[in-house]
């Protein structure tokens, strides 16, 4: 290469044609789309340090089994020393959890790239994203004023740092500028979807892409609340007027769907213990090899430590930024892609 090739072409030279995509050009778009994140980690930033937040950080990116989410399947597993299985984490959620209960004014963020074995590599999915995590002492209700404002203040500060980034995605920053977010409880939107073109659907079925797109459609950005338990995170508390229910929502944005799941914790030690042990999360991880102990730190801090409701979400921000793009395609939305195609 002569003196004249800029860097950007120099590494788009150095990938295997196969594995070149719009992510490795410095395209406007792809331009575009970084200034966008830029701004809308600023946004969420600022809402969580002006409400007392703490960031959590060089957080751990090779977890123990506990850096799982709810779908263990899509683990990555890497060699450890000695041959031990360990993880790309999913989630650093268990971790900051307990720092709720010793920081001052129990409430505190990290941000963390997920990593998830998905083996699609579809307008959805990624293999690697950004995720935005808050925890805080407080309730199902309090947790889902902070994500509306997190989301917001993401949205609103794109809008005011990006218009003309947004105009090439056919985005009008004014529709950004003042989000507001509708509730719905888990039964009212089975009961609403079978109206509107699910007549199968049943109480305790997940709700698919298509399902949380018919829910915005009629809607706009919405959170999904008190889903069945058996479908959720092993640690989502009860509800106390029904028990088949958690204290739980997934919050739904047009086109890119569940951008965030979030969640009251069960802090009685025995609940949680029984929840673990009784969870098909557990069994799928008996089949992998891992075993009860492996979460006993976990649960011993709750058997040994006087833990306060807390609640807690994480924000794959990947999606909030394609709800943000009005793009149809995730791949479209992310500086650079990770997925089962393409790596760089």
């Amino acid at each position: 290469m002569n003196d004249n090739t800029t860097l950007a072409q120099q590494m788009v030279a150095a990938v295997p044609a196969a594995s070149r995509n719009v992510n490795l050009s410095t395209d406007p778009k792809r331009m575009a789309v970084i200034k966008v994140w830029d701004a809308m980690f600023r946004g969420a930033r600022k809402y969580v340090e002006s409400e007392g937040f703490i960031g959590i950080h060089n957080m751990p990116h090779i977890v123990g089994v506990t850096g799982a989410c709810e779908n263990t399947d899509t683990l990555f597993t890497i060699d450890w020393y000695d041959g031990k299985k360990m993880f790309l984490p999913q989630s650093n959620q268990l971790y900051i959890e307990m720092l709720t209960q010793a920081i001052g004014g129990g409430r505190v963020y990290g941000e963390i790239q997920s990593f998830r074995k998905e083996t699609k590599a579809d307008n959805r999915r990624l293999a690697q994203f950004s995720l935005f995590e808050i925890e805080h002492v407080g309730d199902l209700d309090e947790l889902l004023g902070h994500l509306s404002c997190i989301v917001a203040g993401a949205a609103r500060q794109v809008a005011q740092d990006c218009p003309k980034e947004l105009e090439l995605f056919g985005r009008d920053a004014a529709d950004l500028s003042n989000l507001t977010f509708k509730r719905l409880s888990y039964a009212h939107a089975i009961e609403l979807l079978k109206t509107e073109g699910f007549p199968d659907l049943l109480w305790g079925d997940d709700l698919g892409a298509a399902e949380e797109n018919r829910l915005t459609e009629l809607m706009g950005p919405m959170f999904v609340t008190h889903y069945p338990a058996d479908i959720k995170f092993f640690n989502m508390r009860n509800n106390a007027d029904d028990p088949r229910v958690v204290n739980s929502s997934d919050l739904l944005l047009p086109l890119a769907g569940e951008s965030a799941g979030s969640a009251e914790r069960e802090f009685d030690a025995d609940k949680l213990r029984h929840k673990l042990e009784t969870s098909s999360m557990l069994e799928g991880l008996i089949r992998q090899g891992m075993k009860l102990s492996d979460f006993d730190w976990y649960l011993d801090f709750h058997k040994e430590n006087d833990v306060k409701l807390h609640s807690g979400a994480g924000v794959g921000m990947a999606r909030v930024a394609q709800f943000i793009l009005g793009q149809t395609d995730i791949r479209d939305c992310v500086p650079f892609l990770i997925n089962h195609e393409n790596v760089i």
